[in-house]
């Protein structure tokens, strides 16, 4: 298997790094850190870095602010919603309800689903079975 890297762009200078090898170590509290040390994280209401990512997989590590929201969106795979800090209203065609930490919802794809920061929140998206390599950016 090929080892995949990231290469780093003008917002995110730090972002050489491998994204997918047989076996990767994820370090979610430097990644937390690195996310929240960005520009991107002062001028927006969220920043996001994919930790993995293959043709079927992605995982997404995002911190979003209070107020901050994912703006409807159809999920592009089957994905696993996973609440680390914080809170986060979700809305689907089913159900409203708000994740706390340890919390997960899955979400079929398919499914409309809005996210919504009920305070300052970290979260991580896991996306299973998804060819359309524009939907993730991190």
């Amino acid at each position: 298997m090929e080892i995949v890297h990231n290469s780093a762009t003008v917002s995110r200078p730090g972002g050489d790094r491998i994204i997918d090898a047989p076996t990767l170590f994820v370090d979610l509290p430097a990644f937390t850190q690195q996310i929240k040390n960005e520009e991107a994280w002062e001028k927006s209401d969220r920043n996001s870095i994919t930790v993995f990512k293959t043709d079927d997989m992605r995982i997404v590590l995002s911190a979003i602010h209070k107020n901050g929201e994912l703006l409807p969106h159809r999920a592009e795979g089957t994905m696993a919603l996973q609440v680390l800090e914080g809170s986060l209203k979700v809305n689907t065609d089913e159900q409203k309800t708000t994740l706390s930490p340890g919390q997960i919802m899955a979400i079929h794809k398919g499914s409309n689903y809005h996210v919504i920061a009920a305070e300052e929140s970290l979260y991580l998206l896991t996306v299973g079975n998804v060819h359309d390599h524009e939907q993730f950016h991190g």
